[in-house]
Parts: structure tokens; C-alpha cells; sequence
């Protein structure tokens, strides 16, 4: 961090942005001193001194290679060029963005000029995909949320920062809308993917301590409003969410059981005593058949926990701040989401607290006090006393110790109103079987994103067609559908889950078959 500090001070002493008589962009003139640093480097300086921000594949430059810059006069083109080493791109300008792409194109485009999309046969979608990560250390910023601009098409980047999304090909001209806690939005055209994934750098907003005005803020009053202003900021009306939805379970490295769904949420007004009804439209899911004498663990209604950690709708008792609240707050800092400032709270239960509780942070909009996400865990002094809340089957002569169990839950506006986002739960545990001398590190997790929210005529699911939250996921019977789940909005799997579901890719096609055969009518 000190070195990159001290580059940018040489950068900022010595280079002088002159504007020349050709107003293009491109032509702009920098005057730039000898330098040696690396291609990653040299792209954002001359970005932050140009005020543009540069959208590339990652692939498509080394970013790690080491650059010998001459001192001399160049044009903000040749300044890019001298960096990547050649001329052998071509560089898109439209807004306040520059694409470095191989492909041979328009070099340039005036700002609110659409970029053309390569033509699609026989289709009415758009993929675009690429990786979110942060401008200053290259590191992936997982679980952003990406949406389309007036539109409630999102997703969600995996642990990797790494994204897909695909939406009607009506919206090849709107804007993707990235965000996350404690960075700066970014708003990028969508046809600036035309189908090739890009890499997409976040700056990270350091929000400036006020020197002289110092006001005295309640961190109990902040997380109460959360609830006095909940009509104002979530949505009266009932509503639909359709989510994509994963479970699964991890021993060591090896993944034991995964199943994915797209679910169709009713979701009652938030002032509604009402529980939420889950639709199941499509699933899939895969065992590893190699672990059949491991130890079997199945995750108590991973789909009612996903209904249930939405805070707002399902207030816990840290929320609720009455007379006899166990908790105490601490106001910690203030982050930037959605050009909004955050105030950030710490919680944790009163030392005298001696049954499983909750800890963790909330963050929450200083303009309308909206629940912007929270990330709360069992706290560890009491999680052994929790293993019965998440366990219901188990095989016999099995120890199971709770390590850590760790939840998630984000929230983003749409119409003027706040609807879930992404959820998450991480359940850690070491497990042992009978006559075994050592413990087994066992992942338990579920989450869920938000891909399209309706509001238009939405009415309760018939009986038959609900998910009984009371029943394990796992046991749902199936019909795959091998063709749905190309054009839906899916997390991609991490590095770490996607090699694991690589090692048994074949098998996983064996049982979709196996699936759908025993179950057509008549079988």
C-alpha cells in the first residue's frame, strides 16, 4: 500500500494532463516522466489522471508484466499502448470508460452512442459475465450485486468475484449497475461485454471524518429505526421474487451432495404476520456416490432458513430494541453503498447472556435508516449448545461439534422499495464417526439471489403447488430439465465447488438421466 502511495505521489508531481485542440478523448496529451512498474499499475494511474476507468478482459492483458515507460509527451491512445506493449487493440471510449479489446472495431464513440452487439441466431438473450474486483490490491470482490439499470434483472458475483448474467436481448443498450458495501457504484454499458467477459474494478470509498462538527450517535437508536421506518422503505404490497437457490454439503475437499433450484417466492408486505410460500419451478442436484459410507448429515429446511434471515420481515431479537433487550451496540464505522452513506453497527448478547446468540454488524442507510445487509454468526462461547437447531439426521455413532455457523443477508431497492437481495448461510462442524480416532472438518451452506422481483397480480401459490418448508430439501423429487437452465440467472460455483463438481461431472449426468426416467409417468 505504501509503495503504490509513493508511485502515485511521484505520478501525480510529475505528469501534467494538457487539453489538445483535438477534443477526442484519445488525443488528449500527457506528459509523462521515465517509470517502471507493472501493466496493472500503470492502466489505473494513467485512468485516475484521465478520469476514465478501463473495462478489459483480464485475459487479454498480462496485468502482472513489468513496464519500462520512457519519459516523454504522449496522447492518452499511445500512453494506453505503450503500456500493453503493442497496437493490436482497439480502444472503445463512451462515457467515462475506455474498452481494450483484441477485437478489430469503431475505435472510438461518442459519448450515449450504443456499440452494436454481435448478431445471435435464434435467440432473444444476452450473456454477459466477467469478474468484479478491487482497483487498488486486484483481489475479487465476492457477493457484489449486478442488476440491470430500471430493470429487476440481478444477480450475484460468486466467492471469486466471477458473474454471469443473462437477460432479454431488449436491454442490449442499458446499463449493468454494480455495487457493494464500502465501494463505489459502477454503471457500465452492457454492450460494452458484446458477449466477452470483462473485468470490472471497484474503488473502494473512504468516507472522510468530519474535524469539526462531532455529533453524538445512538447506535441503539440507529438499529431501532431500522424497524419504526420499515413500511417506508419496504414494500406494503405483496410481491414475487425469483430466486435461484443452492444447498450443499462439503467434507474436507470433497463435495458430498449439491442441489440447485429456481424458486418462486410469494412474499407477503413486510407488516404481514404472514410466512412467505416457496413455488418450486425447476431443479437439479448430484451425490457423490463415492462417499456412501461417509457420515450423513442433511440440513434442517435450508429453504425455510432463507425465508426466515430475511430481518426485516422476520424481526430477531438484536432488532428489537425494548426494555428487556440483551444485546449491546457499538457504531463502528461509516461505508458507502449506492453512493449512500452506511452507518456500520457492531452487536453482540450482554456478557450475562449464557443460551446460543447472535453477533455480528448491520449496516444501515444514514439517509432513510433501511437495513442495507448483515452479517451475524452464533457467538462461539455458546455454539456447542446450538447443534440441535441446524441438525435433523444424522448416522448413528456420530459426533458432531459446531464450529462456526455464519449467516448473510443483502438487501437492494427497486421502485423505491427495499426486497432481498442475497442470502447466505456457512454452517462449519467437525464431525467423527464410531472407531475413528480423528475429526473431519463437514461444510453445511444454502444461499439464494434475487433474480427478478414482479408486484402485478400476485396472489398466494395453491396448496399443492408450496414447498413443504417443514421437509428436508434434499429428499424433493425432480424432473431435470437440461434445456431451462441454460438461459436462467445462476451464481457461478467457486474455484474450490466447481472443481469439485468437475470430479464427478460424469456421474452427475448419469443420475439426471436416472432422475428423469424414474420419474416419467407411468415409472
Amino acid at each position: 500500500m505504501k509503495k503504490r502511495l509513493l508511485f502515485l505521489h511521484i505520478f501525480l508531481l510529475t505528469i501534467t494532463l494538457l487539453a489538445a485542440q483535438n477534443h477526442e478523448p484519445l488525443h488528449r496529451l500527457l506528459s509523462l516522466p521515465k517509470q517502471k512498474s507493472t501493466v496493472y499499475e500503470l492502466l489505473n494511474s494513467i485512468g485516475e489522471l484521465s478520469g476514465y476507468n478501463f473495462i478489459y478482459d483480464s485475459k487479454v492483458t498480462n496485468n502482472e508484466r513489468k513496464v519500462k515507460l520512457p519519459a516523454g509527451n504522449y496522447t492518452l491512445q499511445d500512453a494506453i499502448y505503450r503500456v500493453l506493449g503493442d497496437t493490436h487493440y482497439t480502444l472503445t471510449v463512451v462515457n467515462h470508460y475506455i474498452l481494450i479489446d483484441r477485437k478489430r472495431a469503431n475505435p472510438v464513440l461518442s459519448p450515449g452512442i450504443s456499440i452494436p452487439m454481435p448478431p445471435r441466431q435464434d435467440s432473444t438473450i444476452i450473456n454477459i459475465s466477467g469478474k468484479v474486483v478491487d482497483k487498488i490490491n486486484n483481489r475479487p470482490i465476492m457477493d457484489c450485486t449486478l442488476g440491470i439499470d430500471g430493470t429487476s434483472i440481478g444477480t450475484i458475483a460468486n466467492a471469486d468475484g466471477c458473474f454471469t448474467l443473462k437477460m432479454p436481448v431488449k436491454y442490449k443498450d442499458a446499463t449493468l449497475h454494480v455495487s457493494h458495501i464500502g465501494y463505489e457504484a459502477r454503471q457500465i454499458p452492457v454492450a460494452f461485454f458484446a458477449e466477452n467477459a470483462r473485468t470490472i474494478y471497484m474503488n473502494q470509498r473512504i468516507v472522510p471524518l468530519q474535524e469539526v462538527i462531532v455529533r453524538m450517535v445512538n447506535p441503539r437508536k440507529i438499529v431501532q429505526e431500522i424497524v419504526e421506518y420499515r413500511s417506508k422503505n419496504y414494500p406494503l404490497d405483496p410481491s414475487y421474487l425469483t430466486s435461484f437457490y443452492r444447498e450443499g454439503i462439503e467434507k474436507r475437499k470433497d463435495l458430498l451432495y449439491l442441489s440447485e433450484a429456481v424458486f418462486k417466492i410469494f412474499k407477503p408486505s413486510y407488516e404481514s404476520a404472514s410466512e412467505g410460500q416457496i413455488k418450486l419451478l425447476k431443479m437439479r442436484k448430484i451425490t457423490n456416490e463415492t462417499n456412501k459410507d461417509t457420515v450423513v448429515l442433511k440440513m434442517k429446511a435450508g429453504p425455510e432458513a432463507s425465508l426466515l434471515i430475511d430481518l426485516v420481515k422476520n424481526i430477531p431479537d438484536f432488532m428489537d430494541i425494548s426494555d428487556g433487550n440483551l444485546f449491546n451496540y457499538t457504531k463502528i464505522d461509516m461505508v458507502e453503498y449506492d453512493s449512500h452513506l452506511a452507518h456500520v453497527v457492531a452487536f453482540e448478547p450482554k456478557p450475562e447472556v449464557m443460551d446460543p446468540s447472535y453477533r455480528g454488524r448491520l449496516y444501515i442507510d444514514a439517509n432513510n435508516s433501511a437495513l442495507l445487509q448483515a452479517d451475524f454468526e452464533i457467538d462461539p462461547r455458546h455454539i456447542d449448545d446450538a447443534t440441535s437447531f441446524f441438525i435433523v439426521k444424522r448416522s448413528r455413532g456420530i459426533q458432531i461439534k459446531p464450529q462456526q455457523i455464519y449467516y448473510s443477508v443483502a438487501y437492494k431497492q427497486w421502485n423505491g422499495k427495499y426486497y432481498v437481495s442475497h442470502l447466505r448461510g456457512d454452517l462449519f462442524f467437525k464431525v467423527k464417526q464410531k472407531r475413528q480416532l480423528f475429526f473431519s472438518p463437514m461444510h453445511i451452506f444454502f444461499e439464494s439471489a434475487t433474480c427478478k422481483i414482479d408486484t402485478i397480480d400476485v396472489k398466494p401459490f395453491p396448496r399443492q403447488e408450496r414447498v413443504p418448508l417443514s421437509k428436508i430439501f434434499a429428499d424433493t423429487p425432480f424432473l431435470y430439465d437440461n434445456a431451462f437452465w441454460g438461459d436462467f440467472n445462476t451464481i457461478l460455483p467457486q474455484e474450490s465447488l466447481n472443481a469439485a463438481i468437475e470430479k464427478i461431472s460424469a456421474k452427475v449426468e448419469a443420475f439426471a438421466d436416472e432422475e428423469s426416467t424414474n420419474q416419467m409417468p407411468g415409472k
